[in-house]
């Protein structure tokens, strides 16, 4: 044999193995690593994962979630910042939930495509538009922690009798009830991280209607058997956190916070639309409305839509209406529809390589209007997409030292400088930092690892639920070490200035708030 000839063998063995489905998945995680590493040098600047990581420091140190310390989520993803010490440390258990969701996308992908390049390309699109800036994706929001266990349990979901039988029309005889009840329970725990993921459990749900109404409800008792094992498990995470909370002293506030605000917060966001038809659209009766209509088209088409079309159609319009349920123009929202919407460019793509038919035509129709009314409704509300060219080009000039450190944090937001410079003030004064903050900057609680000595970590919550007294009650007894008072913050927390002149002094004056500090004899000051 010759050297060519060897080469040639050797070169074809490679795209043989470059073909199996573990070495396009080893490339796919490659390119997320290659997209996230940027993601570990940031500084804390995103005002939610400060919220995030404050709350879980506050957790870690004794305090009881919705009680002593407050947002208005579900709870896992305040426990998730719980376990982890700092920022770099929570992104990478994200870059760890992202490899095991990756990979279990794909294996949906394959699933649903039976083939091997499609499943490929929409993972590829999965991977990049969940990793990008575009829409958030280099943060750890409580999106991709949602996507994350909703992507688990479809891996297992797949496996099920019920899902072989719609989606690969399968007879398996073996019960596998424990798959479902599985299933169930990592699509409970999305729902524990952010209650807009009931829409992605509604979806994995109308798994079993289609099915039902194709076999002509020949099988009825059987499907509602498993479904019942599959919604059992969803209810076990949601049961045991109420449970748990009531059994701690916290089941109201866990009400009130956790699960009951989450309708208030849906409904406080107004638009400002000429048109009525748009707005009546986007308002919660219309949403519905168009919501059940596709639903039900889809169902009406059962015999025309393959089941990958049908499931993928009605997974990414349930999914949209979860990202617009509270209308904000916010970017990681519609990360929740970048999974079933990456399926659809695919089915699309493969709809138009087809002979046109009236059947096709349907097709096309029902997949290209769905796409396009995703990209109407980030026009429609102004979604601004944050820049990638210039998030990868900072951290390459960060990286070879063409740009400072301090240069680089500053670009991802201005109370940068403001903020690392009060915190090397406080954690040297303190081992334990006491400080309050009134105004918007969660960042600084989590950069100097302090606890709020109020229940709540922004003044936007004090003014929204207006407990103006209780906060101003809290900060008093606490007589924190440290207050920061922001330059921004138009909203006046009676008591706090009168405080601040009789027992602190003004101990730096930053671009962005004044730091006082207490005085040693404050406490005679007070009382």
């Amino acid at each position: 044999m010759t050297i060519l000839s060897a080469q040639m063998k050797l070169l074809s063995e490679i795209r043989e193995r470059l073909r199996e489905p573990k070495s396009i998945l080893f490339l796919l995680l490659l390119l997320l690593t290659l997209l996230r590493v940027p993601n570990f040098s940031e500084p804390y600047w995103y005002g939610d994962e400060g919220i995030y990581l404050t709350i879980g420091n506050a957790l870690r140190e004794g305090g009881t979630l919705y009680t002593t310390i407050v947002d208005h989520k579900t709870p896992l993803i305040y426990y998730l910042a719980m376990i982890v010490d700092n920022q770099l440390q929570f992104r990478v258990l994200l870059y760890g939930m992202m490899l095991l969701s990756t990979a279990a996308f794909f294996s949906l992908c394959q699933t649903l495509f039976s083939r091997l390049k499609p499943a490929a390309f929409a993972t590829l699109l999965f991977v990049v538009f969940t990793s990008l800036p575009w829409f958030e994706g280099h943060i750890p929001n409580g999106e991709l922690f949602v996507i994350s266990f909703v992507l688990y349990g479809a891996w297992l979901f797949v496996k099920t009798p019920v899902a072989q039988a719609f989606f690969l029309r399968k007879t398996v005889k073996t019960q596998k009830n424990f798959l479902l009840f599985a299933a169930g329970v990592s699509f409970g725990l999305a729902l524990l991280t952010k209650v807009p993921a009931l829409f992605d459990i509604i979806a994995f749900g109308a798994v079993f209607v289609f099915l039902i109404w194709r076999e002509h409800f020949q099988l009825l008792t059987t499907r509602l058997k498993e479904a019942f094992v599959f919604v059992a498990g969803c209810l076990i995470p949601l049961v045991l956190s109420i449970v748990y909370f009531y059994a701690i002293g916290s089941g109201s506030d866990y009400l009130d916070f956790g699960l009951l605000y989450n309708f208030k917060y849906a409904g406080s966001w107004q638009l400002a639309f000429a048109s009525p038809v748009v707005l009546f659209l986007f308002s919660l009766p219309g949403k519905t409305l168009v919501l059940g209509s596709i639903l039900l088209l889809i169902l009406g088409l059962n015999k025309k839509l393959s089941a990958a079309s049908q499931f993928s159609l009605a997974w990414f319009w349930l999914s949209l209406f979860a990202s617009l349920l509270s209308n904000r123009p916010y970017p990681h929202y519609f990360l929740q529809a970048i999974p079933p919407a990456a399926i659809l460019v695919v089915l699309l793509i493969m709809q138009t390589r087809k002979i046109s038919s009236a059947s096709n035509a349907i097709k096309l129709t029902l997949l290209g209007g769905s796409l396009s009314t995703l990209l109407a409704v980030l026009v429609l509300l102004h979604v601004g997409l944050y820049s990638t060219v210039s998030y990868y080009t900072n951290w390459l000039r960060y990286m070879s030292k063409q740009t400072s450190r301090q240069e680089y944090y500053q670009s991802f937001d201005k109370l940068m400088s403001d903020n690392y410079a009060a915190a090397k003030l406080i954690i040297t004064t303190q081992d334990k930092p006491s400080l309050f903050i009134w105004g918007t900057n969660p960042m600084l609680y989590a950069l100097t690892k302090a606890v709020p000595p109020t229940r709540f970590t922004v003044s936007f919550h004090v003014a929204d639920l207006d407990v103006y007294s209780e906060t101003m009650s809290d900060v008093y007894s606490a007589q924190p070490e440290f207050i920061v008072v922001m330059n921004n913050e138009s909203r006046n927390l009676p008591g706090l200035n009168a405080m601040l002149f009789e027992a602190y002094t003004l101990n730096a004056q930053y671009q962005h708030f004044t730091l006082w500090k207490r005085l040693s004899n404050a406490s005679s000051l007070l009382y």
